[in-house]
């Protein structure tokens, strides 16, 4: 079933340790400049400016340096994910290696597009990928190899119209197999099945992202954004307390005793004050 936009502050990542107090993406550098692309590895990072300039960053992403020869930052012809090779053709179908095997075309695989190149792999679920088409519909590969379509972004509203997807990124390695979009109009858009629902997952970014890359090394996710660089590093959401056998039994009977106590306390001081509310 085709999922659909939800508009939530956060989303359920599976458990990394991260700092509590760390909000959920935290800017780094280059406030105020758009950034279109970015490749990171440790403590590199990648990024190329709005107005065509490559960067280079060797603090984690804080301070930057021009590259030499300013050369462009494209993706790998071949997305290693766990074991398997990904890649989309020039005529915009997906093609899938199994280990060190050769390219071929997947069976199933959608007519993306002839300049379609958004795509992403999970490493925690072997076989399932995503992949953007140029009219914007995500299409979903099930574990199967079925595909099917995933996602068709809703209008932002007057006058801005559908927002464009601009990246697609999951972890190479086992660590999540949360699926991450970019857009630019609805900041960063996960899913945790496949591709298959999606929710909002940008509290705090711009609405305005432009690229997107993860880094297994550091836990990281980076969005380029119209204001700089900003970072997500995976960890939980708080869950509610659980409550198991007789802990459970004697929670449920403190709460009726308190229940009671006070109906009692409420009915005694109702009591009390029937006789000054008798007519003289």
């Amino acid at each position: 079933m085709a999922g659909s936009v939800m508009f939530l502050a956060a989303v359920l990542t599976p458990a990394v340790a991260a700092s509590a107090a760390e909000p959920w993406w935290t800017p780094l550098g280059l406030r105020g400049v758009a950034i279109d692309a970015v490749s990171a590895a440790g403590k590199t990072v990648l990024v190329r400016t709005g107005s065509g300039t490559t960067m280079l960053s060797d603090d984690g992403g804080m301070t930057y340096a021009p590259v030499s020869g300013n050369p462009p930052i494209r993706p790998p012809a071949i997305l290693r994910s766990g074991a398997d090779g990904w890649a989309i053709d020039a005529s915009g179908r997906v093609l899938h290696a199994r280990g060190s095997g050769a390219l071929t075309l997947d069976p199933a695989s959608p007519e993306l597009g002839a300049s379609a190149h958004l795509l992403a792999a999970p490493a925690a679920f072997p076989g399932v990928v995503v992949a953007v088409a140029v009219d914007g519909v995500v299409w979903r590969r099930g574990q199967d190899g079925d595909w099917q379509r995933g996602l068709l972004l809703l209008p932002a509203g007057f006058p801005h119209g559908v927002p464009r997807i601009t990246g697609a990124a999951a972890f190479t390695e086992p660590l999540s197999g949360t699926v991450y979009l970019g857009t630019d109009g609805y900041s960063v858009l996960s899913s945790t099945d496949g591709g298959d629902d999606w929710i909002r997952a940008g509290p705090g970014l711009p609405d305005s992202v432009l690229a997107l890359t993860t880094d297994s090394s550091t836990h990281a996710v980076y969005a380029g954004t119209s204001d700089g660089l900003w970072v997500h590093h995976l960890r939980a959401l708080p869950a509610p307390p659980a409550y198991h056998d007789a802990a459970l039994v004697w929670r449920w009977v403190g709460i009726g005793l308190v229940s009671l106590v006070s109906a009692l306390a409420g009915a005694a001081l109702l009591l009390l004050a029937l006789p000054r509310m008798r007519p003289a």
